[in-house]
């Protein structure tokens, strides 16, 4: 392959971390025979249709949540994942779960990584939202009170075990927030659930 080419196609990875789309090849002037080559030889990894990784950024433990972050650009890391994220579980889930607003449009998922979209209504989606920055990539996840407050809402889904111990090493570590925890829980209308439980616990 043309050395020219093979330089141009590194710089848009570079450029964007990782991470480029078919346009991004096409806007470069680089037509699909070189795409379909690249990836033939295995140097880039498509991870959806239009959607490539250069094989050399592969290794991180977290590079699937940046991939998802790209597949799902207004998705938020939430409930399980989220909560494996921040440490504060031993569960290691097998799916990563993702938000999005109720009235989203569907996105179009990957074979892989496994992800499971979650439906939150407008007030469960908006609050909590943070950003963290992975292998130079910005990523949305819910913080960490209100991933507490979604595994307390969706505790007989995930099992209230998990939730309980997510729970307990929430209030261990020194960067809790009870009052933020509290003001979540209000918003998000399980207020009484929570502080049952941090009787409990506390």
């Amino acid at each position: 392959m043309n050395g020219q080419i093979q330089e141009k196609i590194l710089n848009i990875f570079e450029r964007q971390k990782g991470f480029a789309r078919t346009k991004d090849f096409l806007n470069e002037g680089i037509n699909h025979y070189y795409i379909r080559r690249l990836e033939y030889e295995g140097e880039i990894i498509r991870i959806k249709q239009g959607l490539y990784r250069h094989a050399k950024y592969e290794g991180n433990q977290y590079d699937e949540i940046v991939e998802i972050s790209k597949v799902i650009p207004k998705g938020v890391i939430c409930l399980l994942s989220a909560l494996a994220y921040y440490e504060l579980t031993t569960y290691n889930p097998w799916e990563h779960q993702v938000a999005i607003y109720r009235g989203a449009k569907k996105p179009s998922l990957p074979d892989y990584p496994p992800i499971k979209i979650i439906y939150f209504s407008e007030t469960q989606y908006q609050y909590g939202i943070d950003e963290v920055e992975i292998e130079g990539n910005n990523v949305k996840i819910y913080d960490r009170e209100k991933t507490i407050c979604d595994i307390i809402r969706y505790r007989e889904k995930i099992g209230i075990d998990i939730m309980k111990e997510g729970l307990r090493n929430y209030l261990q570590r020194p960067e809790k927030n009870i009052t933020k925890l509290v003001d979540y829980a209000e918003k998000l209308r399980i207020k009484t659930v929570l502080l049952k439980y941090l009787e409990v616990l506390l």
